[in-house]
């Protein structure tokens, strides 16, 4: 029910920031799909940016 009560246009990506925001001392959502989670409260990555900021 919540998931379909969030700005999310997408109710999977939904899904998943809600789980997310579950998790305690979350780092961030690594996704391909980053524009979908403009309203999400944690970081939102994806996968190349967030591999390089671990490497350097």
């Amino acid at each position: 029910k919540t998931a379909l009560s969030t700005n999310f246009k997408d109710f999977e990506d939904s899904i998943q920031y809600l789980t997310a925001l579950k998790i305690d001392n979350i780092e961030a959502i690594i996704t391909r799909n980053i524009k979908d989670f403009r309203f999400s409260s944690i970081p939102v990555f994806s996968p190349e940016v967030y591999i390089n900021s671990k490497l350097t």
